[in-house]
């Protein structure tokens, strides 16, 4: 067998990277939907720099995520719960559906959390900090994402991206359940 890993971790780097994927459609995004300040309540000891505030319901969210990363062949699905990749990959020829469902949660401003809730490849029973730490071992991560298989979570470092004409994109809302996603965006 000439792929020594017996996951195809680039799979799972593309899952990992959607929500970086999202970010940059995000401000395509912007120029439809930019909400008012006075709209969402914010926290009076949190100091807020922001040129505008871009939100998405979990369904918009989705569907953005979905068609960014179509030609990864990966699907993702936003539920009250959870936010779940699903795709496949080939283990001794046969197709082997892998989904990693995650709870997202934030952190701080800048960092989104994702709980592992379940991470399943077909019916092996293999623990899931196994499976991160051979992601974390074999996978060429970007900087801005950080796996920790001890506590079976990945974090999102959103102060370490770089994306052209952003200065810098602040979670200010993450409630998946009430279906509320809002994050301040400053320009450069």
């Amino acid at each position: 067998m000439e792929n020594k890993h017996w996951i195809n971790h680039k799979a799972w780097f593309f899952a990992f990277i959607t929500l970086i994927i999202l970010i940059l459609i995000a401000l395509v995004y912007v120029f439809i939907s930019i909400s008012n300040d006075d709209q969402y309540p914010h926290s009076k000891n949190e100091q807020i720099n922001k040129d505008f505030t871009i939100s998405f319901n979990n369904a918009e969210l989705e569907s953005l995520m979905n068609a960014s990363i179509a030609q990864y062949d990966i699907q993702t699905n936003i539920t009250k719960k959870a936010l779940s990749f699903d795709t496949h990959t080939k283990i001794l020829g046969k197709e082997i559906p892998i989904k990693l469902k995650t709870k997202p949660v934030k952190l701080n401003n800048d960092t989104i959390k994702f709980d592992i809730q379940a991470i399943d490849i077909g019916k092996l029973n293999i623990s899931n900090p196994f499976i991160l730490s051979q992601i974390k071992k074999h996978s060429d991560l970007p900087p801005y994402i950080h796996v920790n298989p001890k506590d079976e979570s990945f974090y999102l470092s959103l102060d370490q991206l770089d994306i052209d004409n952003v200065e810098s994109i602040q979670i200010q809302t993450l409630d998946i359940s009430a279906k509320k996603w809002y994050f301040d965006i400053k320009l450069k």
